[in-house]
Parts: C-alpha cells; sequence; structure tokens
C-alpha cells in the first residue's frame, strides 16, 4: 500500500522503518534540516533495546500537495503542530483516511474541522504508538519492544476501519488494540503521563535523582488517581479498563514499577529525554489537564504539588 507518514520525529521514524520493512511502499514528510539528512544519510534509527542499527532508504517530500494519492496518511505531530497542518490535508482530494497519532486532546475539533474544510471528506482517525526515545545528530534513538503497541480508533465506535487497518499492520511487528473512542483513551493517557513529566521535571530531567524518593514517587501515584477521578466524574471512561484496578490493588507492583524505571536508562529515554526536548509539548498538556481539574471543581492538591515543577522548570 502507498503510505505517507507526515512528520519524521521519533515516532514517525520508527512506524516508517516498520512500514517499509513489511513491503508497504512508505513516504515520509519533512521539512528543512531533518529533509537534508533523511535524503543525504537515508532513514536511521538506533533500536536501543535491540542494540541494533538500521539504515533505510526512504521515498521523502516536503509537502502534501492537493493532488498526490496515498491509501493513507499517519500524521505524527507534536500537538503543537497539528493545527498549521490542518489546511494541507484537507485540501488533499486523493487520501481516502488521514489517522492522527499522538496525544490528541482536542481530536472532536479536528475531525470537525476537517468535515467542515475538505470537500473529499476522508475519513479521519486517531492512534497512539507505544514508542519512546530522542532525536541524536542525524539519527534517532528509539526505545519500543519487539511488538510494540498500537492503539486506534475513532469517536464514534465505528469500526468500518479494520479491514484496512489490518491489512496496513498484517505482517508487521505491531499489536493493534482497537477502541471505541479514542477520545477517552487520550484524555486518560494524558492524567496518566503528566505525573511522569512532573516527576521528571522535579528531577531536573534525572529520575535517577528522585528514584529513592518513596514520598515523591507515591505523590505520582496518588496524582494519577486524582486525574482518573477527574476523568470519571466529566463523564469519561477510563481507557484501558484496567488502570484504575491496577492503581488501587496492585499499587506496591505500581510503585516499584516507577523506581526500577526511574533507576534505569528506560525511564531517561523514554520519560526524561522527551520531556527535556519537548518541553512545550508538556506544558501543552499540563494546560489540558488544568482544563479538565477546573471544568470538574475538584480537588487534586497532589497534582497541584507537582505541576509546580514544571512551571518552574529552566527550559
Amino acid at each position: 500500500m502507498k503510505i505517507l507518514i507526515y512528520g519524521a520525529g521519533v515516532v514517525g521514524s520508527y512506524a516508517a522503518h516498520e512500514l517499509k520493512r513489511v513491503g508497504h511502499e512508505v513516504t515520509i514528510l519533512a521539512r528543512g534540516k531533518r529533509y537534508e539528512e533523511l535524503k543525504e544519510k537515508g532513514l536511521g534509527i538506533r533500536h536501543w533495546l535491540q542494540r541494533k542499527t538500521t539504515v533505510d532508504k526512504i521515498n521523502i517530500v516536503k509537502e502534501l500537495l492537493i493532488d498526490e494519492q496515498y491509501d493513507v496518511t499517519f500524521v505524527v505531530m507534536q500537538n503543537l503542530q497539528v493545527k498549521e497542518v490542518l489546511p494541507a490535508i484537507s485540501a488533499n482530494v486523493r487520501c481516502p483516511l488521514f489517522v492522527f497519532v499522538g496525544n490528541e486532546d482536542k481530536a472532536k475539533e479536528i475531525s470537525e474541522e476537517i468535515r467542515k474544510t475538505s470537500t473529499s471528506n476522508p475519513r479521519i482517525l486517531f492512534g497512539f504508538f507505544s514508542i519512546g526515545g530522542r532525536r541524536e545528530e542525524s539519527k534517532v534513538i528509539s526505545v519500543h519492544t519487539k511488538y510494540p503497541d498500537f492503539d486506534i480508533g475513532d469517536l464514534d465506535g465505528k469500526n468500518d476501519y479494520r479491514t484496512i487497518i489490518e491489512k496496513i499492520f498484517m505482517e508487521t511487528r505491531f499489536k493493534v488494540h482497537y477502541h471505541k473512542n479514542m477520545d477517552d483513551f487520550f484524555k486518560t493517557h494524558i492524567a496518566l503521563i503528566m505525573p511522569l513529566a512532573y516527576l521528571a521535571y522535579m528531577s531536573n530531567c534525572d529520575l535517577k535523582k528522585i528514584a529513592w524518593n518513596k514520598k515523591a514517587l507515591n505523590t505520582v501515584i496518588d496524582a494519577i488517581l486524582e486525574g482518573c477521578d477527574v476523568l470519571v466524574k466529566l463523564g469519561y471512561k477510563i481507557d484501558p479498563e484496567n488502570t484504575l484496578k491496577l492503581l488501587k490493588n496492585h499499587r506496591k507492583i505500581v510503585y516499584y514499577g516507577l523506581k526500577i524505571c526511574a533507576l534505569t536508562p528506560v525511564g531517561r529515554l523514554a520519560i526524561s529525554d522527551h520531556c527535556k526536548s519537548a518541553y512545550y509539548e508538556m506544558e501543552y498538556l499540563d494546560r489540558a489537564l488544568l482544563g479538565l481539574i477546573k471544568k470538574s471543581n475538584m480537588s487534586t492538591p497532589n497534582i497541584s504539588i507537582l505541576r509546580e515543577y514544571l512551571i518552574r522548570y529552566e527550559h
């Protein structure tokens, strides 16, 4: 299939590599220095856990043209960048499916904007790749398991898209999980990851410093629970469903999982490095979480304590 990856960061790069590996015709959209790097050196990825490096020769473009045809486009960008690419997506008349990948807290607004402005009425889905890492010189340091998760769905509980998604991912190593409402998933994800981001900023993006701080780790768990309580009050469903059960009934396991994460390079690559390089994205998600808290009119003392470290972080 002919696939466009709109964005050449950590997540987009790995998605492009894996989809190309199984035989799809993959093109990456990149700009500026990143475009020149890919054109000159290819798509270089250091697979950190697997201790291997891959370099792919891959098609590269600088823009999505009105009449350019793809079977699917994965828009893999930070929240702050998505709005500026919506006009190009709405203008395209030959791609029937766009999948927005990332922490899309404004999934409904994105879907409505394209519905209003597009003449071709493409199918809009939302997804999330469980991949971490960072950019380093001309290559990507990618942190992923052998079989990374890919969560996908729409906002209306329809499953008419499953056939094409299964065709795209059938031979890949991605484990695909389908969701009835990705807005629930994204809101839950914000409640889960922001306390971890606050912890990173508390440690000045060096989680090893905080790994033995029992009070801080427990505050993170309490903050996650507060965020989930906010979502429940606002009518969102916690997704994945077992999140609250794990946090409440197996708190000790969660605590030691956090501790191990903070002590190992996985925490640095998956959390600290991202918080350091994507401060404005974290700030954006913090505002999204704060907006939900204000709307719920609930008290969230642990979130209030932790988010001060993001506010004070020198970036």
